[in-house]
């Protein structure tokens, strides 16, 4: 009797020190689990939580006059950061060489470029000339979109910063207002920009910096000053990117774009 006395106080003695070392042990875990739900109780658990009512910063990346001598460069930083583009085309530059013309086929497969009409004929850089005529600039851009199979109906008018998205314009005192107007009855959405990176007409070098242009860029967006409050068109040139260096970096622009939280969306995705 006193033999099993013994054997089951030794069994009570084993399981009370398995008990013990199991606590111990979870005790001292250096990442013990705790559920989500049990953070009230665990008041130095932070939960991070994005503000819901926080406003998305959007930008619109426009690329004019393509398929041009920066275009090769262009197409492989898309490529590579994964970003929408919103591509405006030239046809004359297209038909006027075999090259370009490759490019445009490179822009279409390209999955983050979305290409708009930009006119055939870039009005042969005769502005004024050029808007006179209604009707004229009408059937360049249909030559443009029909030639080219142009799937959307977004137009830039070559030279102005003009706008016409439903009922709403902007910019419609200088002349070409008639020519986008006719335009939008047409069918065609008129996009103008709210920043642009622009450039010395001699070299095409940027006149601004990278940080320079994303201090305006963000001056744009807080001031509501754009066409859409919290969206910002920008405008940037093909031939800019034809020689490039620190001051044309395309890639770097965009990364620190990301770093400011931008979102990059296509005309296509505008709100009217």
């Amino acid at each position: 009797m006193k033999r099993v006395n013994s054997l089951f106080f030794i069994t009570i003695l084993l399981i009370m020190n398995i008990s013990c070392s199991y606590n111990e042990n979870t005790l001292n875990s250096e990442s013990p689990t705790i559920p989500i739900t049990d953070s009230i109780a665990h008041p130095e658990i932070v939960i991070e939580k994005k503000d819901s009512l926080s406003p998305l910063k959007y930008i619109y990346l426009t690329i004019d006059d393509a398929p041009l001598n920066g275009s090769k460069y262009i197409d492989s930083v898309i490529l590579n950061q994964k970003i929408k583009t919103s591509l405006f085309v030239v046809g004359n530059a297209i038909d006027g060489s075999s090259r370009f013309r490759k490019y445009y086929s490179m822009f279409q497969e390209n999955p983050y470029v979305e290409i708009y009409n930009h006119s055939y004929s870039h009005a042969n850089n005769k502005y004024t000339d050029y808007y006179k005529n209604p009707e004229l600039v009408l059937n360049d851009f249909e030559k443009n979109q029909n030639e080219f199979n142009i799937l959307h109906k977004i137009a830039r008018l070559p030279g102005r910063n003009l706008w016409q998205t439903g009922e709403k314009t902007k910019n419609y005192k200088q002349t070409g207002s008639t020519s986008a107007g006719l335009l939008a009855e047409n069918g065609y959405k008129i996009y103008g920009w709210d920043v642009e990176w622009t450039y010395n007409a001699k070299d095409y070098s940027p006149l601004k910096s990278i940080d320079e242009l994303i201090t305006e860029i963000e001056n744009s967006y807080h001031s509501s000053k754009t066409f859409t409050p919290k969206h910002v068109v920008l405008l940037m040139h093909d031939q800019m990117f034809a020689k490039v260096n620190e001051k044309n970096n395309l890639g770097e622009l965009i990364t620190k774009l990301k770093e400011h939280d931008f979102i990059f969306e296509y005309l296509s995705s505008y709100p009217e």
